[in-house]
């Protein structure tokens, strides 16, 4: 499988998302799964090529409107620090590539 390239969404990029991020490579190592994570603020969305954002449920619809016309998924996370429901979340979202 080639690496995935997934991002990881905020309002501002810093705090939260740095910890989800650190989250999603421990749970996608330990899936066996080659992924890059990056994380980016809201604005900083368009153009990127990514097979998938992670943001928070809040931040969502937002992310969506601004891939919208894309094939990115958009993983809405409740918990981030939950690294079972990351999990859950994660094969849930490789089962249907």
């Amino acid at each position: 499988m080639e690496k995935l390239k997934i991002g990881v969404c905020c309002t501002f990029g810093a705090g939260s998302s740095l910890m989800l991020k650190m989250n999603l490579e421990t749970v996608y190592s330990k899936m066996g799964v080659n992924a890059q994570v990056t994380v980016f603020d809201i604005s900083g969305l368009k153009g990127e090529k990514l097979d998938a954002i992670y943001t928070s449920s809040a931040l969502a619809p937002q992310v969506m409107m601004s891939v919208e016309g894309t094939n990115i998924h958009v993983i809405p996370v409740i918990n981030y620090f939950d690294l079972g429901s990351l999990e859950v979340l994660t094969n849930n979202y490789i089962n249907k590539k």
